[in-house]
């Protein structure tokens, strides 16, 4: 693979590593050095440029090195226009991307963490519609709202894409940017992991991206904190527990589920046989007694693999804290328990990153 770091040299990886490219970020210059020229670029497989600022002159340039990368598998665009203006990001998104879809190898790409907007989420919709390979989407805090959901969403539509991982969170796509993501995920057959958390999705919303998922026989992971699951959104929740058989991690952290809700969720696990790894459900008022110890029983139970149970800022007494605490030790599973109680804000982001442990 090909990693840009945060120094001015950027070294070359294929099976070992091969050499470096210099690049002097103030002019956007580089050079491509022996080393990489005599591995030759069939043999990259994997290009980094994150956390770096380029230019779009230097995306027109290294655009065209990419076209070289046939053999190119995954690309981490993540955080590399620090400081540029927004006005100049689309144009360098359609110069790094306007030559991957002939690429038949590349099946995964990050672009989290750039101000990509929907003028942006314009300028990829090429790529979008008509790549034939890509399965791992991610593009995290991006800015997009309604607009660019609805962009990226139609492009994928319109190419057919047939994604295994999407995650488009923190990007206050609400109830209409979800709706339109919504449509596209209804037809992607081979889907297992959807990440949309904290994008202000509300009752309708929550119910048509759950409804378009719970149909999807392989899904493995849905991650849909800080988002609101109410009313109708709680029986496609529902439908998804009972008919996803292979799903192992399940986020609805921080998602206004009500006590009634709750029993209700409940009565799904325990009917089911569902595996879980791992299992948020913090601030849910999961706060009658036994409602919380049948919770807790149904997942130490029928889960050997449970790794990671988060139950912050539900109102347990004493004495479920303590039942929890002894009941999880005699499973020798204590430490995949969270905290009762935080007020951490900075604890809770570095949680919801492990929660959702993507990376290209």
């Amino acid at each position: 693979f090909f990693f840009f770091n945060d120094t001015a040299t950027t070294e070359i990886y294929t099976e070992q590593i091969v050499g470096s490219v210099r690049c002097v970020q103030e002019t956007d210059t580089y050079e491509i050095q022996e080393p990489w020229k005599s591995a030759g670029y069939e043999s990259t497989k994997y290009v980094s440029i994150s956390g770096n600022s380029y230019s779009k002159e230097f995306c027109r340039d290294f655009g065209e090195e990419l076209k070289k990368c046939v053999n190119l598998e995954r690309l981490n665009l993540n955080d590399i226009f620090v400081g540029r203006k927004k006005d100049e990001i689309p144009e360098s998104l359609t110069n790094l991307t306007k030559y991957l879809a002939s690429n038949e190898k590349l099946y995964a790409m990050d672009l989290s963490n750039n101000a990509i907007g929907p003028n942006g989420a314009q300028a990829l919709a090429p790529f979008f519609e008509t790549t034939k390979t890509l399965k791992v989407l991610i593009i995290n805090n991006c800015g997009l709202g309604i607009e660019g959901a609805r962009i990226i969403a139609q492009a994928l539509q319109k190419g057919n894409v047939n994604l295994e991982v999407i995650s488009m969170a923190r990007n206050r796509i609400e109830d209409d940017g979800v709706t339109h993501l919504a449509s596209s995920l209804r037809n992607m057959t081979e889907l297992r992991e959807v990440y949309v958390f904290q994008n202000f999705i509300r009752k309708e919303g929550m119910k048509n991206l759950l409804e378009a998922l719970k149909s999807t026989t392989k899904l493995e992971a849905l991650d849909v904190q800080d988002n609101y699951i109410i009313e109708g959104s709680v029986d496609a929740l529902i439908s998804i527990i009972y008919n996803s058989e292979k799903l192992k991690v399940i986020n609805v952290s921080d998602c206004n589920i009500s006590e009634d809700s709750n029993e209700r969720i409940i009565e799904a696990l325990e009917a089911t046989n569902l595996k879980f790894e791992k299992f948020g459900y913090n601030y849910n008022e999961l706060n009658d007694s036994d409602l919380a110890k049948r919770f807790l029983n149904v997942l130490v139970t029928e889960n050997p693999n449970l790794k990671r149970l988060d139950i912050k800022g539900n109102d347990f007494s004493k004495n479920t804290k303590k039942y929890y605490q002894e009941t999880l030790k005699a499973a020798n599973k204590l430490q995949v328990l969270s905290r009762f109680e935080s007020d951490d804000e900075e604890e809770e982001d570095d949680q919801t990153q492990l929660f959702s442990d993507l990376k290209v």
